[in-house]
């Protein structure tokens, strides 16, 4: 290209450059912790060291180095104490005048909190972050009330505090078992830390405790943070109901939160406010992350107005200097950190060169441009390019450039599945061009790429989905053929291009101003300054209406500029008409406008998502402004799957532009690669709001007549005839407005694969799905009871190896409230056995709701080909793999080879298939050699028996004759010990007593066997007991998420059910009739060994906060139910079940006394904690050693 003439000479000076502002800069002390390498028991992450360099490089070229201290702590270097020194020793030198920023990166998690906290922490539980050494054993978190702390002290010179964290402590994410094809970890949130942890172990002062705030607001920390009263801006990943999820952008892995937080700063031109930041970063993360949104905070309010760091950050200039360096040849002084990024698919940034003495008004003129420049690599603060149209490039000459265009490559797609439905899909996807090529909008990713949307091939459908967390943003399309392939690759590409509107971004040498013209959203006349924008359906007269509200443009720049927003809602559509006729509107300077001429917006859920259960949908109101007029029609689509009926029609009267190249670009890849001569260099920024929708279901009276009514959804609530209440199906998210903080309990955030959320309608995009159930306006709620439940149906069924726990907060306690079962029919009923206080911001409230929340457990049960009982031999080649081989003859000739025989045998919950991992887990040394159960017995036995309707007895007598099937008679000349727990002890011991088996067995090793008779008196109330006790973190040991599966199993037995179970239940009471005989049985003459979980509960649950509250136990037993066990029964050692006085109870006048031990543990996890696998362990050796010198003295 060619200079214009009387074109300014270029300037030949190497010491050209940006100008920086001359306000006197702030001091900057910042603090950044990133972990990835975490160790066992704590899950590693991939993106975290990543943020916190990116965090480093933004401020290191935001901020003039003198005024800049920075201490960075990666991996190995952020234990606990050098993050405390961190806060004292670096944050503590900012005065009034500077600013602190505190920045963490890694995995957020929970605490047992002390009892001098409990006043303040109704759960119980400290939210704390977790430093690379927290679960090493003389190390712990940092907990929330530390960091309170930390800040206070930092405050005490008044400077400016901002805190950042990327992480999370809570979740209760989507989790479809059927997407969910591969493994991932994704989310930053360990496990919670059960330690018992006491008050001096926190560096605060007891006089502190008693300053911290006594109460928690939803609407002040929706994060679920609750840190300092000192003055501060909050920035958190995500609400405490969400997950923080890891996120892959620019090729790195990287949180999703920290990635669109630095990317909006990046596309700032100038400082933003901590609110326009928020509105901006949620934005972008909505439009690439579902159920994840950030948080802002702050203990003034007004301080969200405040600029980012105080002001502190640099104002770029308009423009990139361009100059030869002597390392990497041609640059700009342009990197990442200036938001410009890497050549992808031969797409990069375009730049044109002009003489370095241009003016603003020159550079906009293409025509006058000296040549074109494509960026080749990105660095942190520069960039690579390639000049062409330059003849003779003199190495020591400057250039300005401006950019030009912006890099659209392909969006990213994976394909998966069934080979025939993905054939077609890639046959479609290369020929989806209307040339019949390949298309221009997607691209299947290779195997070293991250794909942006994943389409699922299963079950003769095709699903779209996010790989970050697999959850269907579209409804499926059924069936495999080429005209369903096509369809599913149009919608991928409907879906690219409203992608690449949603995250457009402003040019990185913008001259305009990130708050030249303000957007405001106003509602009944006031303009809605929350940082998060919900507009909520009302109720008027018995009907729902839906919210008004008005979008206003300020230009606060002194130039014209031409604006447009745009509507990109969550069905993919793109709207232009909220400035008409045009597609935009011209503002002067301090000029405003209002959308639709001043009229009225109407936000809505479109009734036919209603009526599908979708409550909630989220509009991306994007901002666009520019230095000339430009063509957002170019922009719009209709909603995915609609025809496109708009043609993309020319520029008439409007002047050629790179802004309408580029918008062309985005809808129709039709572009020139060269600007025409009459072509304008148009200036723009964008920005964006996201505004969430909420159309409740209607509030339906319980019936009370006989009669049932529908909640919509396939539900249907049946009538009660003295419960008088209005109920509805909702939303976690709505629910929260209730709940506040206390949505799940912690054991059920946990990523388990046994665990799935229950969802009355199934998900879609951004949309929560319905999956609560409200009762409001509750009068009587104790007339609900297990002999009068609340009943729902649900027109779905659950499988096999499913549980479904009803469970609600009650101000103090999660409450398990009732069972499900599946009818023939393959409909669901819910049976509510009790009801909860209403709650009001996560207090009790007699104006409150009641929320209940519906949680699917995985049991894996013992699928039984033939009728009880079942003498089986298993085959366990690890922990995860059993293999029970039930063919008699089979076993027949295991048991013949074998010498050394050991047998499992179940108790009154569960089968074996919870039992015999423990032959691989427990493990014993053998001459120096450690080695598990499986290696030391030649083959393991296993006898599942019917539980609850026969007696004890009979299933002993059973156990002999399947035995005896199998050669195991008496006098058999082999070995055999039986592991017998709970209640298989008692049929174990009259087997051996009574029906001879004590010669047939050698030695009996019992586990929490109730010798002495169980105060329970029916099953339900203690496997409801104990249930309620796991889910409120009363028990010591932390429960595997499996027994919550096995104990919803023993609940959901039913009120109808109990005549049928007091066969059993009756001869396990104390001083029964079964028990009297036993313990008259003559001496057996074979060794038993007893082992006795003396860990229950925890010690604080026993404690009474004062003379006038009773203990936390007796609190919660007094919730469940009239017909609990009498509370001295938690004062005496105990496994949670029995008592050790009940296990050990076994005559001791005999030729071999029991031998006892006594373990840290309790009747839920003796075959998986590490301390119930050790006292396995040593009684297999014993048992083992005896009789190896039983068999020594009968050969001597």
């Amino acid at each position: 290209m060619s200079s214009r003439k009387g074109r300014p000479n270029p300037v030949n000076t190497k010491e050209a450059g940006r100008k920086r502002g001359t306000d006197e800069a702030k001091t900057i002390y910042a603090l950044l912790v990133g972990i990835d390498e975490y160790t066992y028991p704590v899950s590693p992450l991939k993106g975290c060291v990543n943020d916190i360099t990116a965090v480093k490089e933004y401020l290191e070229g935001s901020i003039p180095a003198e005024n800049l201290h920075i201490r960075t702590l990666l991996n190995q270097e952020a234990t606990r104490e050098n993050v405390i020194n961190g806060f004292r020793e670096h944050l503590c030198q900012a005065g009034s005048e500077d600013v602190a920023l505190f920045y963490f990166a890694g995995h957020g998690a929970q605490e047992d909190a002390p009892k001098e906290f409990w006043h303040i922490e109704p759960g119980r539980k400290n939210e704390t972050i977790v430093c690379y050494d927290s679960r090493t054993p003389n190390s712990r978190d940092l907990a929330d009330k530390e960091i309170n702390q930390l800040i206070d002290e930092v405050a005490a010179k008044n400077p400016h505090i901002t805190i950042v964290m990327d992480c999370c402590h809570s979740g209760a994410g989507s989790r479809d078992p059927e997407i969910r094809c591969a493994p991932i970890d994704n989310t930053r949130r360990a496990p919670i830390d059960k330690r018992q942890r006491p008050i001096e172990s926190y560096i605060i002062s007891k006089a502190k405790v008693e300053e911290l705030s006594t109460s928690r607001s939803l609407e002040s920390n929706p994060s679920g943070w609750n840190l300092s009263a000192a003055r501060y801006v909050f920035m958190a990943a995500c609400r405490d109901i969400e997950e923080a999820k890891e996120y892959t952008g620019d090729g790195k892995p990287r949180g999703a939160f920290s990635y669109f937080f630095i990317k909006t700063l990046q596309d700032a031109k100038d400082n933003l406010t901590y609110r326009d930041l928020f509105k901006r970063t949620q934005a972008m993360i909505t439009a690439k992350v579902k159920a994840q949104s950030p948080q802002l905070e702050a203990t003034v309010q007004g301080d969200i107005y405040q600029p980012f760091l105080g002001g502190a950050i640099t104002p770029r200039t308009p423009y990139f200097t361009v100059s030869n360096h002597p390392d990497d040849g041609w640059v700009i002084d342009g990197g990442a950190i200036h938001g410009i990024v890497n050549p992808v698919d031969e797409e990069t940034t375009t730049l044109a060169l002009f003489p370095f003495d241009s003016s603003p008004q020159e550079l906009s003129e293409l025509s006058a441009a000296l040549g074109e420049a494509q960026v080749t690599e990105v660095k942190p603060q520069r960039s690579k390019i390639n000049i062409s149209g330059i003849s003779q490039l003199d190495p020591d000459t400057t250039y300005k450039a401006v950019v030009t265009s912006l890099p659209l490559p392909p969006v990213l797609i994976s394909i998966s599945g069934d080979p025939a439905g993905v054939e077609l899909a890639r046959e479609a996807l290369a020929t989806a061009s209307p040339e019949g090529k390949p298309s221009l909008y997607v691209r299947e990713a290779t195997p070293s790429e991250t794909a942006e949307f994943q389409l699922l091939v299963r079950k003769s459908e095709y699903v779209i989905v996010q790989p970050i967390d697999r959850r269907p943003l579209v409804a499926p399309i059924e069936g495999y053929t080429p005209e369903t392939a096509e369809q599913a690759i149009a919608r991928l590409e409907h879906m690219a291009r409203w992608t690449n509107i949603a995250t457009l971004s402003s040019p990185a040498n913008s001259q305009i101003s990130s708050n030249a013209v303000r957007m405001e959203i106003f509602q009944n006349g006031q303009e809605i300054k929350s940082p998060e924008i919900r507009l909520e359906y009302q109720q008027e007269q018995g009907k729902w209406k839906e919210p008004t509200f008005q979008v206003k443009l300020t230009n606060t720049s002194n130039d014209p500029l031409y604006c447009t927003v745009l509507d990109l809602t969550d069905r993919y559509a793109v709207k232009t008409g909220l400035f008409q006729p045009t597609s935009g509107i011209w503002l002067q300077p301090g000029e405003s406008a209002w959308a639709v001429q001043g009229g009225t917006l109407y936000a809505q859920v479109p009734k036919e998502l209603w009526q599908q259960g979708i409550t909630e949908v989220k509009d991306i109101y994007k901002l666009i402004v520019s230095t000339a007029e430009f063509d957002a029609n170019l922009l719009a689509q209709d909603n995915l799957d609609a025809p496109r009926t708009r043609a993309i029609g020319g520029l008439a009267g409007k002047r050629k532009s790179t802004f309408n190249r580029l918008m062309n670009k985005v809808q129709t890849r039709d572009f020139a690669t060269a600007p025409e001569d009459e072509e304008f260099f148009d200036d723009w920024v964008t920005s964006q709001v996201l505004v969430t929708t909420v159309r409740p279901q209607h509030n339906t009276p319980v019936p009370q007549r006989g009669e049932t009514v529908a909640l919509g959804a396939g539900v249907t609530l049946q009538s009660h005839s003295n419960l008088q209440a209005k109920a509805r199906l909702t939303t976690i998210t709505q629910s929260t407005r209730n709940l506040a903080n206390h949505v799940l309990p912690p054991i059920l955030r946990t990523e388990d694969k046994n665990l799935q959320p229950f969802q009355f309608t199934s998900t879609r995009g951004t949309d929560p799905g319905l999956s609560a159930l409200e009762l409001s306006e509750v009068q009587n709620r104790s007339v609900v009871t297990p002999e009068t439940p609340l009943k729902l149906m649900v027109e779905q069924s659950l499988g096999k190896e499913e549980q479904l726990l009803p469970l609600a907060y009650d101000g103090e306690f999660f409450l398990p409230l009732g069972y499900a079962n599946t009818k023939a029919d393959n409909t669901t009923e819910i049976v509510l056995e009790r009801l909860p206080e209403p709650v009001s911001d996560g207090k009790r409230s007699l104006g409150g709701s009641i929320q209940i929340l519906f949680q699917k457990v995985l049991t894996e049960k013992l699928a039984l080909e033939f009728q009880y009982p079942v003498l089986a031999a298993v085959d366990v080649s690890s922990e995860t793999s059993i293999n029970y081989i039930k063919d008699s003859e089979k076993v027949k000739a295991k048991v013949e080879k074998a010498e050394k025989i050991l047998l499992y045998i179940h108790g009154i919950i569960g089968d074996t298939k919870s039992l015999v991992p423990s032959v691989q887990t427990a493990k014993i040394d053998v001459n120096g050699n450690s080695q598990s159960l499986a290696e030391l017995y030649d083959v393991v036995l296993t006898f599942d028996y019917e539980n609850l309707n026969t007696s004890i007895e009979e299933n002993a007598q059973l156990l002999k004759q399947r035995l005896a099937s199998v050669g195991l008679k008496e006098n058999h000349g082999k070995t055999l010990h039986i592991v017998a727990h709970s209640m298989g002890g008692l049929v174990s011991r009259w087997f051996i007593e009574r029906e001879g088996g004590n010669k047939i067995v050698q030695h009996l090793i019992m586990l929490g066997t109730p010798n002495g008779g169980s105060p329970w008196p029916k099953v339900q109330d203690w496997a409801t007991t104990a249930l309620a006790v796991g889910l409120n973190g009363l028990s010591t040991i932390t429960w595997p998420v499996p027994v919550i599966g096995q104990l919803l199993s023993l609940v959901g037995t039913g009120v109808g059910a109990i005549e049928t179970i007091d066969v059993t239940l009756d001869q396990i009471a104390p001083n029964s009739p079964f028990l009297t005989s036993l313990a008259t049985s003559p001496d057996p003459g074979i060794p038993y060994t007893i082992i006795a979980g003396n860990t229950s509960l925890v010690p604080t649950a026993l404690e009474s906060e004062s003379e006038s509250r009773p203990p936390l136990i007796e609190r919660l037993m007094q919730k469940l139910s009239d017909r609990v066990v009498k509370l001295p029964f938690f004062g005496q050692p105990n496994d949670i079940a029995v008592s050790i006085y009940s296990i050990k109870n076994v005559p001791v006048e005999r030729t071999l006394p029991p031998n006892v031990l006594e373990i840290p543990c309790d009747h839920l996890v003796y075959f998986t904690h590490q301390e119930g696998l050790k006292g396995l362990s040593e009684a297999i050796a014993k048992a083992l050693s005896l009789d190896f010198l039983q068999k020594s003295g009968n050969r001597e």
